[in-house]
């Protein structure tokens, strides 16, 4: 996976994969954070993503975030929403 910055990173310039930044989500400006480099993600790496359409990248969030709604055998789930909503929509880009 690629690197990319983090909004929140700037001042000390770090670079974080997405994967990391999803996993640090706790609040609302970490969730908003987030979501900008899941669309910069979408516009420069386009090619990575398993869903090319809106329809689909939704389509297959909702389903990741339904079968995984107790948990899975290698993830459990969060009890931070902001954490929970940022890992449905990763999921969307990489779910099939």
């Amino acid at each position: 996976m690629r690197e990319l910055s983090s909004r929140a990173g700037e001042l000390n310039n770090t670079k974080k994969t997405l994967f990391e930044l999803v996993n640090e989500v706790e609040d609302e400006v970490n969730f908003m954070d987030f979501l900008h480099q899941l669309a910069k993600d979408r516009k420069d790496l386009a090619d990575e993503w398993q869903n090319d359409s809106i329809a689909s990248f939704l389509e297959a969030a909702a389903e990741w975030g339904q079968e995984s709604v107790d948990g899975l055998i290698h993830y459990k789930k969060p009890d931070n929403p902001w954490k929970r909503c940022a890992q449905i929509l990763y999921m969307g880009k990489i779910y099939e």
